[in-house]
């Protein structure tokens, strides 16, 4: 009896795990710095791209290896919705926040500056239906970057949130460069600029009164050389 109710404990315990899985998923996500992070997902699917600054094609992530963007550039993203699931979503809601050193500039939706964030409706999201938003952002000034890094690297966060409580997320990376001169990875900066003087203090005295007893050799000399030809 024991040995049954121990396979019919574990059986269930099967068919709930299996079921789990099939209306939630887990979707992790690279963190800059290392690690990652884990959202258990439901059935909508939300992806965060940059368009690369050379090629123009939308990635999930440029590394310091990649192509940077510069102070007062432009950068563009795609976030992309997609119903993996059988019944149409109500209703989700994104939210968006932006990067470090980069301004908003365009967008669906409503900015709140002091938050940094995009908040944004969408509504019937059909069974494999996948929706496309275009945001653009700004780089900011070459005084408002870190004054001690050339390169600075940000990450982006959007998440998706349904009507019934079921939430996604992605991150986006990319890097900002100031374009300094650098010699073994450091900065270089151009040498001061010595202006050279002559002094004019307090030691200027000794030499000044060191004159008069100069005149006064002179003239004996030329006194002695006069007595020596009279002779």
């Amino acid at each position: 009896m024991t040995k049954l109710f121990s396979i019919f404990l574990i059986s269930a315990f099967v068919f709930l795990f299996s079921l789990g899985k099939a209306f939630a998923g887990v979707s992790c996500q690279p963190v800059y710095g290392g690690g990652q992070t884990c959202i258990t997902t439901g059935n909508l699917i939300i992806n965060k791209m940059v368009q690369n600054p050379q090629t123009g094609q939308f990635v999930d992530n440029l590394s310091i290896n990649d192509p940077k963007f510069s102070p007062n550039q432009s950068v563009t993203f795609q976030i992309s919705l997609t119903n993996t699931g059988g019944t149409t979503i109500q209703q989700a809601n994104i939210r968006d926040i932006f990067p470090g050193f980069v301004g908003f500039t365009s967008g669906p939706g409503n900015f709140d500056q002091n938050s940094k964030t995009l908040s944004f409706v969408t509504d019937n999201l059909n069974p494999s239906e996948t929706r496309n938003f275009t945001l653009v952002g700004k780089v900011f000034d070459t005084n408002q970057l870190p004054a001690n890094q050339a390169i600075t690297c940000v990450v982006n966060q959007a998440t998706a949130t349904t009507n019934n409580g079921q939430m996604n997320q992605d991150n986006v990376q990319f890097c900002i460069e100031k374009g300094v001169t650098t010699k073994g990875g450091f900065p270089v900066f151009p040498p001061p600029k010595v202006v050279t003087t002559p002094p004019t203090g307090p030691e200027l005295i000794p030499l000044v009164g060191l004159l008069p007893a100069g005149i006064s050799g002179w003239f004996l000399r030329k006194k002695s050389q006069v007595f020596a030809g009279k002779k």
